[in-house]
């Protein structure tokens, strides 16, 4: 698991990378290499998503301080949520992070915005 973890880390800050160089996808560069990357991003994706399920949303903001800037990241990528399978699993993450009674204003935070 520890090792996950870290290869989940990672591979975190390579996809943050990664998505801020994507932008909104603008030049015909930028389209390849998003095509040629997106199976691998998709895996990260579902690799969050796997882990994220499994926390409640303190332990997400506390292990994962930025995932709303990751997932708003991919969210303004018209060339990522071209795919179904993007869409659904970026859907699946964002659903983790809504807490049904938010007990901070990080939580409701968070709510406000995955909303």
């Amino acid at each position: 698991m520890a090792q996950d973890s870290v290869g989940l880390s990672s591979g975190y800050q390579f996809w943050m990378r990664k998505l801020s160089v994507w932008g909104q996808a603008s030049t015909l560069e930028t389209q390849q290499d998003i095509c040629h990357h997106l199976p691998q991003f998709q895996e990260f994706l579902r690799q969050i998503y796997e882990t994220l399920k499994e926390m409640d949303s303190r332990t997400i903001i506390e292990r994962f301080p930025t995932i709303g800037q990751l997932l708003a990241k991919t969210c303004w990528n018209p060339f990522i949520l071209a795919y179904d399978e993007s869409q659904k699993i970026l859907t699946w993450c964002l659903g983790c992070l809504i807490t049904k009674e938010p007990q901070s204003s990080g939580e409701s935070k968070l709510n406000s915005w995955t909303r």
